[in-house]
């Protein structure tokens, strides 16, 4: 790759929330001795966020459109709280720092056909990421603070 190349890149994912989807090995037995899955999708996106807008609400939403959810919300391996119920709402501001922030979403749900969407709102930043059908939550949120 050139430098120039590189440079694009790394501009266009300093000032654009960069979404990426892939797969991930997972062994999980599917009730039939024979059917095995053996893939999980996950979900990142890279914002990049001021240190000034600290001082003000960067709220995570986790909402599912139909039934409940169970699952996790960490911030750099850390479990910040337990997803629980239809809607999460949490307010990262006092968690992030300067540098890499990790918050990884994960969880299940039993629908079938329910979507659950994770929203991030900040000053001047909103992303939003979706998953359905499959009864799995798993996603990446990498926070630049700068």
């Amino acid at each position: 790759m050139n430098i120039k190349r590189l440079l694009l890149l790394t501009s266009i994912a300093s000032s654009v929330a960069a979404t990426t989807a892939w797969s991930q090995p997972s062994m999980e037995f599917n009730g039939n001795k024979n059917n095995y899955s053996t893939q999980q999708q996950v979900q990142s996106s890279t914002i990049s966020i001021s240190a000034a807008t600290l001082s003000q609400p960067h709220i995570l939403i986790v909402s599912v459109s139909r039934g409940d959810i169970d699952g996790l919300i960490k911030l750099n391996g850390r479990v910040l709280q337990n997803i629980k119920n239809r809607n999460t709402r949490i307010d990262l501001s006092s968690y992030l720092s300067r540098g890499t922030n990790k918050i990884e979403i994960w969880g299940k749900y039993n629908i079938q056909n329910a979507s659950v969407k994770v929203e991030f709102v900040a000053p001047q930043t909103q992303v939003n990421q979706q998953t359905s059908n499959n009864g799995r939550l798993n996603q990446i949120i990498i926070l630049q603070v700068r």
